[in-house]
């Protein structure tokens, strides 16, 4: 297969920090949301009319139930009727969980030439602005990369209550977070996307599809394959209500609220470490997938991303230093020991070739 490269020009994966895009303004393009639900009846109404509220109204809502019991599916085919661009998705796959519900909602998309897709939650409110000022910001990212580029844009959000009184202002800031800053090396090991919050262009969405079922969840391969083979923008402005329920799937946790929880509970210690495993394997998928597409990576990349799907097969107390030697490993907080400290306990994994 011939190979594409699309990162001749600079071995850097540091995201791109969007500040302005008040003079930018979004051309039209095939512009969809993908809105994957379940047992969402309680919200989903105000989330939709907040995209029907949108600045910028040319877009198609692609709706996918993955088997609800309530009244969510009810409720999106009375919108239906009400407003063309809204579509209830309907297929015989039945229940997908939430990253097979994102990843047929993403095959759709392709299939229907979308230029730009935006993930969707059932329960979140969304600014007025926020589809216009990211496509700004995606445009500003094609203005220094070829429409063959794979890019991905993401905001900030601000987290609100079931009933939208505030939280915090910053998701960023609540969950320590660093994605101005955060390249490769630190999405290996800990994602900064929220996929509620983010966009993605054609070529991205052509890369990524099908997302693998075991990969951990949908933004994270998302961003992965962004950081490596394209870039990553990142908008500092909260346009997302992030709503914290009791139903949430995944939700915002707090740093103090996540290290304390790291600290006095072994259930967690354990969770983590499985997180912490299958991003190993996720990261060989991302190889995998790169190879497959036929992409050339810069050198540096390709090692990161070698080194850090194969870190079992190395010797434990040699882990972290090696992670750290290839600046990864280290997350965006202090949890980076909680982290060397379970890659370094984890049993070696022999059938892996060695990259000591």
């Amino acid at each position: 297969m011939k190979k594409v490269n699309l990162e001749l020009n600079s071995a850097s994966t540091a995201p791109v920090v969007i500040n302005d895009t008040s003079s930018l303004k979004p051309t039209a393009q095939r512009v969809v949301i993908a809105m994957a639900t379940y047992n969402g009846g309680r919200f989903i109404e105000e989330q939709i009319q907040s995209i029907q509220a949108q600045s910028y109204s040319d877009w198609v809502l692609y709706v996918r139930d993955d088997g609800s019991r309530d009244d969510t599916v009810q409720k999106v085919l009375q919108i239906e009727r009400e407003d063309h661009r809204v579509k209830l998705v309907r297929d015989e796959l039945g229940n997908q969980g939430p990253i097979g519900n994102f990843s047929t909602l993403m095959e759709f998309a392709l299939e229907r030439n979308a230029d730009y897709v935006f993930f969707a939650d059932q329960d979140d409110v969304w600014h007025a602005e926020k589809i216009a000022t990211m496509l700004a910001g995606m445009q500003e990212l094609e203005l220094t990369h070829d429409v063959q580029t794979p890019l991905l844009v993401h905001c900030d959000l601000a987290v609100v209550n079931e009933v939208l009184q505030p939280i915090a202002k910053s998701f960023v800031q609540f969950s320590r977070l660093s994605p101005t800053t955060a390249d490769l090396g630190v999405l290996l090991c800990q994602n900064q996307v929220t996929g509620c919050a983010c966009v993605i262009n054609r070529a991205l969405l052509e890369l990524a599809c099908p997302v693998p079922r075991d990969v951990l969840m949908h933004d994270w391969w998302l961003a992965l394959l962004a950081s490596s083979a394209g870039k990553i923008g990142f908008i500092p402005k909260p346009l997302v209500q992030y709503r914290q329920h009791g139903g949430n799937v995944l939700g915002a946790m707090s740093f103090g609220r996540r290290v304390k929880k790291l600290l006095f509970s072994p259930l967690q210690w354990k969770l983590h470490m499985e997180v912490i495993k299958c991003s190993f394997a996720q990261a060989a998928m991302i190889e995998e997938r790169i190879n497959a597409r036929g992409i050339e990576l810069s050198p540096i990349t390709m090692e990161q991303i070698n080194i850090y799907s194969r870190i079992l097969n190395v010797a434990p107390l040699r882990r972290a230093g090696k992670l750290h030697a290839h600046k990864m490993g280290r997350s965006a907080n202090s949890t980076g020991f909680v982290f060397d400290l379970l890659i370094t306990l984890m049993r070696r994994k022999q059938e892996v070739k060695s990259v000591a």
